[in-house]
């Protein structure tokens, strides 16, 4: 009896042991399994195993980085492929007095052609005492400005000088950048254009399509006028002959002041009387009926 309790006894201790190996080899080849896939990389979509054959996938694949699409730009890239040129707008002021106004002027002139510029504007004019004077704008090359202005020195004495710049690159990028943004929004939209078929749609596309292109032409006209300040320097000339220098003892301007003081005098009386004369003509009409009609018609009731 103990030799067959015996026996049952080891061939249940042999189970146990059959199905502790198998749970080993079991957890192994799993092991081994998921190391293989690792190695093999990330699933798809179409390898996944489902749950039960429902359709829902066993585990969710990490998504790969999306590239960026072909020809679209982010807003980093547009400023990056943009003109970083510089743009200063480079502008001076100078007052001279000069001995003889025109050949000053020729000379100026001459000098601007030189360094490739133009003069934009001109406006002289003679004085009271015979002398002349003048303003001369001029538009020149920035690389040639402060060699001009050095030039523009030599012609006579300088009274007063004054040079500033204006920094426009941040807003040459920007509207760079805006305009390149219209332009393709310009080209979509005629994409959209052509396959169009309701009519509705098509006076809503040409709608922005027409609000578009006016950004276009404002953005556009704005470039190329930063553009032209930029490559242009300005610079304003004044040019004078000195004025004679004489001594006065006053009686000229004594008998001036004089006249004026008696127009003054003879403006503010005419103005008295506009203000007086409706009073005077009041009183006049009181001063008649007490003197005239009161007496007259006292006698009339007393008779």
């Amino acid at each position: 009896m103990s030799f067959v309790g015996e026996v049952i006894k080891m061939e249940k201790y042999t189970k146990i042991a059959a199905v502790v190996v198998l749970c080993m080899l079991a957890a192994s080849a799993g092991f081994f399994a998921s190391s293989l896939s690792e190695l093999k990389g990330p699933a798809e979509y179409s390898d996944v195993d489902t749950w039960g054959g429902k359709g829902f996938p066993a585990a969710i694949p990490t998504p790969a980085v999306m590239p960026t699409p072909v020809g679209r730009e982010t807003p980093e890239s547009q400023y990056t492929n943009a003109n970083t040129e510089r743009k200063i707008i480079q502008s001076a002021s100078l007052s001279i007095e000069v001995e003889d106004f025109q050949a000053s002027s020729d000379a100026l002139i001459g000098i601007v052609e030189r360094s490739g510029g133009f003069v934009s504007d001109s406006y002289s004019y003679v004085t009271d005492t015979g002398h002349k004077r003048g303003d001369i704008t001029l538009r020149v090359p920035t690389d040639e400005f402060l060699q001009v202005i050095a030039e523009i020195e030599q012609i006579g004495a300088v009274k007063s000088k004054h040079i500033s710049g204006e920094d426009v690159t941040e807003e040459y990028i920007d509207l760079t950048a805006r305009l390149n943004n219209s332009e393709r929004q310009e080209k979509r939209l005629l994409e959209i254009l052509d396959i169009a078929e309701d009519v509705e749609d098509v006076l809503d596309v040409e709608r922005e399509l027409e609000r578009v292109r006016n950004d276009i032409e404002r953005l556009t006209g704005r470039i190329n006028y930063l553009e032209n300040r930029a490559e242009l320097a300005t610079i304003s000339v004044a040019l004078y002959e000195p004025e004679p220098i004489t001594h006065s003892w006053g009686i000229r301007d004594a008998f001036r002041d004089a006249f004026e003081a008696f127009v003054s005098v003879i403006r503010g009386l005419i103005i008295l009387v506009g203000y007086a004369l409706p009073l005077l003509i009041l009183v006049g009409l009181g001063w008649l009926l007490k003197s005239k009609l009161m007496p007259k018609l006292r006698r009339e009731k007393q008779s």
